[in-house]
């Protein structure tokens, strides 16, 4: 049994579909998915556990949650799960280079922090299923400018979406605006540069401020920088161990060390286990 996905519409040129998702019974989908895209899922009855990257979530009625490119996904589902589900390519609007606009990037995306999901209130459930709606209506209007209506609810969206995150981090974690935008800051940093930069110092750099006081700037937020970085690292690791037959040494290599040696030893001190064993099991869990 699988997930049953209905494409509403789409503009295919430009890398966007808008689909209506549902298990239509209960069941368990546990053949991974590399993402390729963007997502945004809305979920609009039912429960689930989705996995990310190794890591187990609980959904429900009311969530948002979001996957970048390159990410592993499964989900089981115990109730019938009905929702919508939106991605969209980077040729047609990328977190990442325009992240000056919007501020997403390193928020609802690439996020090495924070939870994937976003629970919305009861009495906010309104707006967003009112722009889900509007890009829906745009993407069945034959229209010259329908792309760039679609982007533009598109951005709406993820503005309300943003903006609706901060809220939610400021009520649990009790982090206030500034010291988001320095995680979201680094969140974003980190996923350009982790395969070069292990150290401190260049985020630091980036920063404008010392190693010691960018360490210090982090530990007033609750947060180890090195432990973010590392955690980038591993996850790519486990990555390219489960979806690849590259060998260990050319894993070694492509996240930015110098010796395969140095990296099966980081691996088994950060998750207890060699690459080798963890790609064995990995395999033998599929």
């Amino acid at each position: 049994m699988s997930l049953t996905e209905i494409r509403l519409s789409t503009l295919e040129s430009k890398q966007f579909s808008q689909s209506s998702i549902e298990f239509d019974c209960e069941c368990v989908v546990d053949q991974e998915d590399v993402i390729t895209d963007y997502n945004i899922f809305w979920i609009e009855r039912g429960e689930a556990r989705i996995t990310i990257d190794f890591a187990s979530s609980d959904i429900r009625e009311s969530n948002f949650f979001f996957l970048n490119p390159g990410q592993i996904f499964s989900v089981a589902s115990e109730k019938k799960l009905v929702g919508t589900r939106i991605a969209f390519g980077e040729d047609f609007y990328c977190p990442k280079t325009n992240d000056g606009e919007i501020g997403c990037n390193g928020l609802l995306f690439n996020n090495l922090l924070g939870s994937p999901k976003l629970e919305v209130l009861q009495e906010d459930k309104t707006k967003f299923t009112d722009l889900l709606s509007n890009i829906a209506t745009s993407l069945g209007q034959d229209i010259t400018a329908k792309q760039e209506l679609v982007e533009s609810y598109l951005k709406i969206l993820l503005i309300e979406l943003t903006e609706y995150k901060k809220k939610e981090i400021v009520l649990v974690d009790n982090v206030l605006d500034e010291g988001q935008e320095v995680l979201r800051r680094f969140n974003a940093l980190v996923e350009d540069h982790y395969t070069s930069w292990h150290q401190i110092s260049p985020y630091a750099e980036r920063f404008g401020i010392s190693p010691t006081s960018f360490t210090k700037k982090f530990s007033k937020l609750g947060v180890s920088p090195s432990k973010i970085i590392h955690q980038r690292i591993i996850i790519q690791a486990k990555r390219l161990l489960y979806f690849t037959s590259k060998q260990v040494k050319e894993i070694a290599y492509e996240l930015g060390f110098e010796e395969p040696g140095h990296f099966s030893s980081f691996f088994k001190n950060k998750t207890g286990q060699y690459p080798a064993d963890f790609r064995k099991k990995a395999v033998e869990m599929k």
